[in-house]
């Protein structure tokens, strides 16, 4: 059933890459995007996470966990679909952002974590798998976080501000599309959430 499912989805890849027009995002016909600025509702976060990202997060064992308890003072959340080219795209500038992210010692301030919208915990590992992806995935099967997040389209890039002490999760930038670059967008992210000031 598992190598069914895989063909499945290679062939839904190439079919998706095939026909995908020349654009940088599957939008959301009803996406409204929270605002840098506004106040993100609290997340729960499930899925299957390996111990090395949990301790990474300063999560605990058990899923679900709570976004505010993400041990960091900004977090780059990145909604992505394993159905979605340009997220496939997106994969390897992801996995050099976060190895950007460590290289410049920011990684006890700075995380980097995915949702994949609509995918489930099979889907979600099917993508980590093939595209090797370094840094934590969490699942969103029913959508319950996109709508919390705005019913976004993907990818979508939120950089958040954690404040450690309310849990306050504050949007600080937002962005429909891929990276420019990752060491353009790590600027970006760093000088929206004034991490290093």
């Amino acid at each position: 059933m598992r190598q069914l499912s895989v063909i499945l989805f290679s062939l839904a890849l190439a079919l998706c890459a095939g026909s995908a027009p020349a654009m940088e995002a599957t939008d959301s016909p009803s996406s409204h995007p929270l605002t840098p600025g506004s106040i993100m509702p609290e997340l729960f976060l499930k899925g299957t996470v390996s111990a090395e990202h949990r301790d990474h997060l300063g999560l605990g064992p058990e899923a679900p966990w709570l976004m505010s308890q993400i041990k960091a003072k900004t977090v780059i959340l990145v909604a992505f679909s394993m159905y979605c080219p340009h997220c496939q795209a997106e994969a390897p500038a992801l996995n050099e952002l976060d190895a950007l992210i460590t290289s410049r010692g920011l990684d006890q301030e700075l995380k980097l974590i995915g949702i994949g919208i609509g995918n489930s915990d099979f889907e979600v590992d099917v993508f980590r798998e093939k595209y090797a992806v370094t840094y934590p995935l969490f699942s969103d099967p029913d959508y319950v976080i996109n709508k919390c997040i705005g019913e976004v389209g993907t990818p979508f890039f939120y950089v958040l501000n954690i404040d450690g002490t309310s849990g306050e999760i504050r949007v600080v930038d937002a962005l429909l599309g891929r990276m420019e670059s990752p060491q353009l967008f790590l600027d970006r992210a760093l000088k929206a959430s004034k991490l290093g000031r």
